[in-house]
């Protein structure tokens, strides 16, 4: 399978560098840009399969693909962005103000910790893996239209890497991100950054 993730362009929480996950913010105008910067990419490529998170950050470029390849795209609970909970719409000094004992234990289990009201780091890899186990070894290529921390969950398993690795990536709003994965061994091809 021939992986394409395309993140989603850049919104204001980007910019006021809020913690958002199942949020919704605005485009900002580079954001827009960075969707005709997507189209013109993608409508170059034979697309097999699509598929796009249930959010409507996500789902606006989903829709702007599907018109430009023709297809549309099927919407995967599993690959919306991680639940941040109590956390989400506040800066990370907000939280540390508001939360001080949540934010504590989440930066000191990540993984683990089940932040109020969202999820964990291990439940939300749980669900992105199981996602692509179910497609990996099919054949074709498959665009998913998600989100920073879904793209990196997914670099970490298909390329085989270590939990901790996936903190080496930086997956910036629109980038594109190709990765080949054949016979259980993952090649990250091209990460394409769309600013």
């Amino acid at each position: 399978m021939k992986f394409i993730f395309v993140r989603h362009g850049e919104t204001r929480a980007n910019v006021e560098q809020l913690i958002y996950g199942v949020t919704h913010s605005d485009f900002t105008e580079n954001g827009l840009n960075q969707i005709d910067r997507i189209l013109d990419y993608i409508k170059l490529k034979e697309v097999d399969y699509f598929y796009s998170s249930p959010l409507e950050r996500t789902r606006i470029i989903a829709e702007k693909i599907g018109e430009c390849i023709g297809k549309k795209a099927e919407v995967a609970e599993e690959v919306s962005e991680m639940n941040y909970g109590i956390f989400e719409g506040m800066t990370s000094n907000s939280v540390l103000e508001k939360y001080p004992e949540e934010y504590n234990s989440f930066m000191n289990d990540y993984r683990n910790y089940i932040i109020p009201e969202g999820e964990n780091v291990l439940d939300f890899d749980k669900r992105v893996i199981s996602f692509l186990d179910k497609i990996k070894d099919d054949n074709g290529t498959t665009v998913i239209v998600t989100h920073g921390g879904v793209i990196r969950t997914a670099i970490m398993y298909l390329l085989d890497l270590d939990s901790e690795d996936r903190w080496h990536f930086k997956i910036l709003p629109g980038m594109i991100i190709e990765i080949e994965y054949k016979n259980g061994y993952g090649v990250l091809v091209q990460m394409r950054d769309n600013n």
